[in-house]
């Protein structure tokens, strides 16, 4: 670890932007609908994941939490379809990454849910936009596209940077 040239490494550490970490996983079948989640503590639909524990990776992140909230097993190597980027309401920056999750078939796969959820469906990006907030309707339109092998995206707040412009 090398010395900061003006300050000691831990003043300087302390000077650095925090930033909240977590990882979902997009689980899916053959006609690329989306697993969702029905939160047991808000009325919102949710990806599979949740916030990085101390030591993990982004990757490790989205295997345990996938693992706590379905029961489900993530594919053996991480793709990921996209990061977003953005601030929580209280200002503290958020990176936020979706990973590539399993290929199910829906009528076989057994879903175990965890207390943080009650409920679970399977449709497509279309399907979900009437039922979340816009910002992760436009999530879901992206991630489906990274399903059909589209490039991964880097967002910012649930958009695209161009379409910001």
């Amino acid at each position: 670890m090398s010395k900061h040239p003006l300050m000691p490494r831990a003043d300087w550490l302390a000077t650095r932007p925090r930033v909240l970490s977590s990882a979902s996983s997009v689980v899916h079948d053959a006609e690329r609908r989306i697993l969702l989640l029905h939160a047991s503590w808000v009325d919102e639909w949710q990806f599979p994941g949740g916030g990085q524990d101390e030591g993990e990776d982004l990757w490790q992140t989205a295997v345990r939490e996938t693992a706590e909230e379905t029961g489900l097993g993530m594919p053996p190597h991480p793709e990921l379809l996209a990061v977003d980027w953005g601030f929580h309401p209280e200002g503290i920056a958020e990176c936020w990454a979706l990973f590539k999750g399993p290929l199910v078939d829906p009528a076989r796969m057994d879903i175990r849910l965890s207390d943080e959820h009650d409920d679970w469906r399977m449709l497509t990006a279309e399907e979900w936009a009437p039922l979340v907030h816009p910002g992760q309707a436009r999530v879901l339109a992206v991630a489906q596209d990274g399903l059909r092998g589209g490039r991964c995206a880097y967002l910012r707040n649930g958009s695209h940077l161009e379409d910001m412009r």
